[in-house]
């Protein structure tokens, strides 16, 4: 993928990405060439290949510039603790719901889940696990597929329950609250 700053680039991978969304609201993206793209964005298959490689890397770029500003409603994600990450997570992407649509139309959800699992380091939060756990790695795939699975489910109950009470069950589930009070609700049980 093209990385420079030449502006005529810049604005041609715009077009280019533009371009694929515009096709991806008529056709599934397994069905979307190159070729598409470049007729749809009105420029030549050898400008797509200075600035991609593939159909899979506009939508990297895509993601790219989609996670730059879901960082930026974080802002920089710093001290930001697990309840306020899954409400920025939920009222960005709810901002950003026609996108996720397509992703689930397409099967592309997991392409959401890998973006995640880079931003999720980056985070205060992640990054102190990251200093006390030995496999942290584990830790941020747990909540990268916790947060895209939940994000699907509350897209297809069409977006109930509200996004604070979705963020605190989201919460509850990622700390164990959920599972700890189920293990003291069935010990207690059995006295």
């Amino acid at each position: 993928m093209y990385t420079g700053e030449n502006q005529t680039a810049v604005r041609s991978m715009q077009w280019l990405d533009s371009a694929l969304f515009r096709l991806l609201e008529t056709k599934k993206y397994a069905k979307v060439t190159v070729k598409d793209i470049c007729e749809e964005a009105d420029l030549s298959r050898q400008t797509f290949y200075q600035m991609f490689r593939s159909k899979d890397e506009v939508m990297e770029y895509h993601f790219s510039k989609l996670f730059a500003g879901f960082r930026e409603s974080c802002g920089s994600f710093d001290g930001i603790g697990c309840r306020e990450l899954a409400v920025q997570f939920f009222q960005f992407f709810y901002k950003e719901r026609s996108f996720v649509e397509l992703l689930i139309e397409n099967n592309l959800t997991y392409l959401l889940e890998q973006e995640f699992e880079r931003y999720l380091p980056r985070i205060d939060l992640f990054r102190s696990i990251n200093e006390t756990e030995e496999y942290p790695d584990y830790s941020v795939v747990y909540v990268a597929g916790a947060l895209t699975q939940t994000l699907i489910h509350w897209f297809w109950r069409g977006f109930e329950p509200e996004i604070s009470t979705v963020s605190r069950i989201t919460e509850d589930i990622i700390s164990g609250k959920v599972y700890q009070e189920a293990n003291s609700f069935n010990f207690d049980s059995r006295k």
